[in-house]
């Protein structure tokens, strides 16, 4: 099936790419001890990590997750938005070469804010 000049045969290859890439990426941090990321791939086969929320890692620990996975990937500067439930998310974004192309994608950590003491 065709979308214009895109058809699906083009989407799955992007997607094949992605996984390859991700493959690569998970054996690395296996071997580095890196934590893991929840990773996503889209159907144009852009791949996505965030750093999760439910985890019992601190804020510091999470931050610092996000760094690292930002040096690994040789991302951006990390991009600062409000988030509309309060909170803030930092969003890097990278290209990661293949002998097919390049891999697209970002690395994304949501910061929610300070819990407030009702009490006070």
């Amino acid at each position: 099936m065709a979308l214009g000049e895109i058809t699906s045969t083009d989407l799955n290859g992007w997607q094949y790419r992605a996984i390859g890439v991700l493959d690569s990426l998970v054996k690395n941090a296996i071997a580095t001890e890196q934590y893991p990321l929840d990773w996503t791939i889209t159907s144009n086969g852009s791949l996505h990590g965030k750093v999760g929320k439910f985890t019992c890692l601190s804020e510091d620990v999470r931050h610092s997750v996000f760094n690292e996975w930002c040096r690994v990937m040789g991302a951006s500067t990390p991009r600062e938005t409000n988030r509309g439930a309060g909170g803030t998310r930092l969003t890097a974004f990278f290209n990661h070469p293949t002998n097919r192309g390049e891999v697209h994608g970002s690395l994304v950590l949501d910061i929610d804010p300070p819990l407030v003491d009702d009490e006070e």
